[in-house]
């Protein structure tokens, strides 16, 4: 039914009524299709646009952008970016809240977030409400370049159960109002307690329904499909796509998903403080178009100017919709690979490769393992370590022993210490004894990148 209604009648009845849902949707729909040359047009714009606001309004920016000796007007190509400095999550951690927000723009437009600190680095922030069309807008053309539908069934493979108990859910009228008028219905399957008894039981029940797609992270995801092929059996019905997030989906992962579960992966890359980034291309799978109408995505070299296609180097990025708390230029920690313009003719710019999450874990005696995805969010959501630590880093001793490094805030204490090592131990299960060493910094590794956790190697 939703898959006739809503198409015919429910987004045009909401973009007549000048909802801003639609009318995004109904704009970057077209809006993929012009030329790399007009899209670069658009967004130096938006990106002056941006800037000017931030020199004027945000006490962060206009101090940073004086000692640097440059201001929006330098802006005549996307190009005059690698002019401006880069800023980095301790640099605005040590300026939130006074510091990095508008001082224009009222509070009720303030969105509270929080990183899931699985750089390392958390970090709160704030989303600006008057984007959340736009955001929106951009999660329904992700899901038409995926193959999928806003009123399939969504199930998600990712948090372990704790995090759902911490984490505020969105306000239960809205979620009615998306399954009543859009036939929205999302289930969950948390990692840590992932079946392969427990996921044909939920595909049987959801295939009810009609058709579903698969949200998760790509390590247990990929985990979940080698069981299944161990298996040999056959589920009730087969997702219509699986979209991976979070972590770096890997060839092997993407290949074992893929035969698992008999549909195409598709990459999607987004963070907590500046979403939808990227994702596959729907006609060419080897590049990612980054959607530049939300995003400025920069693939640099060590010295902050543009790579070139096929060449790796740091994400830098800019979110063009975020008046309340601007990130301009901000290096998020991950690493990618830039692209080549995309054979389907969509003149977003593209990425050839992502390099940025890491895939190490915690294992502990009984098997059991702990990525740094799910290591940041238990330690940003449920320990609360943001007020307490800049930076962190696992290091796993022994087969039964971690060593978790911090350095600390002025507000970190022996009895937070105490607690947090109560709290991790807690978490990472019988068998694991856990240490916190305060030191003066985290180094990175040779190759530039920094990792959240040091696997145990044992001495051979």
């Amino acid at each position: 039914m939703y898959g006739w209604l809503v198409p015919r009648v429910v987004f045009p009845l909401g973009e007549g009524l000048g909802r801003g849902v639609w009318t995004e949707a109904r704009r970057l729909g077209k809006l993929q299709w012009r030329s790399r040359g007009d899209l670069e047009r658009r967004e130096l714009e938006l990106l002056r646009l941006l800037v000017s606001h931030a020199a004027a309004h945000v006490p962060y920016y206009r101090d940073l952008f004086q000692r640097a000796g440059v201001e929006p007007e330098d802006l005549r190509a996307l190009s005059d970016l690698s002019r401006f400095p880069i800023t980095t999550k301790a640099d605005l951690r040590t300026r939130f809240p006074e510091g990095t927000c508008a001082g224009n723009l009222t509070e009720r437009r303030r969105q509270q977030m929080m990183t899931s600190g699985s750089t390392g680095l958390p970090l709160a922030f704030y989303w600006d409400r008057s984007a959340a069309p736009l955001r929106r807008a951009a999660y329904l053309l992700s899901l038409e370049w995926a193959g999928a539908a806003i009123w399939d069934t969504r199930v998600v493979i990712a948090s372990p159960a704790y995090f759902y108990n911490h984490v505020t859910p969105s306000p239960w009228v809205r979620r009615l109002a998306g399954r009543l008028v859009l036939g929205e219905h999302s289930v969950s399957l948390s990692a840590d307690e992932l079946s392969t008894a427990r996921f044909r039981a939920l595909v049987r029940d959801v295939s009810r329904r009609g058709r579903y797609f698969i949200r998760g992270y790509p390590v247990p995801v990929a985990g979940l499909a080698a069981q299944l092929e161990k298996e040999a059996g056959s589920l009730a019905s087969y997702p219509k796509v699986v979209m991976t997030f979070a972590e770096t989906l890997t060839p092997t992962n993407a290949a074992n998903i893929h035969q698992a579960f008999r549909c195409h992966v598709v990459n999607y890359y987004s963070s907590w403080e500046v979403p939808q980034m990227a994702q596959t291309c729907p006609d060419y799978p080897a590049l990612l178009h980054v959607n530049s109408d939300r995003v400025i995505l920069r693939v640099v070299r060590a010295d902050g100017s543009d790579a070139s296609a096929g060449e790796p180097g740091r994400v830098v990025v800019t979110d063009l919709s975020n008046y309340v708390m601007p990130f301009i230029n901000y290096f998020n920690g991950d690493h990618a690979v830039a692209g080549p313009p995309c054979p389907c003719g969509r003149g977003f710019p593209t990425l050839a490769g992502l390099e940025g999450r890491d895939t190490e874990a915690i294992r502990n005696p009984d098997g059991r393992q702990v990525n740094g995805v799910v290591l940041g969010q238990f330690l940003a959501f449920v320990a609360g370590v943001i007020p307490y630590i800049w930076e962190y880093q696992a290091v796993q001793i022994a087969l039964d022993a971690v060593q978790l490094q911090v350095v600390p805030t002025a507000r970190f204490t022996p009895e937070f210490a105490s607690k947090l090592r109560a709290d991790l131990e807690a978490f990472l299960g019988p068998g694991i004894t856990v240490t916190i060493e305060p030191v003066d910094r985290i180094p990175l590794e040779p190759s530039g990148k920094r990792l959240i956790i040091k696997p145990y190697l044992p001495a051979r």
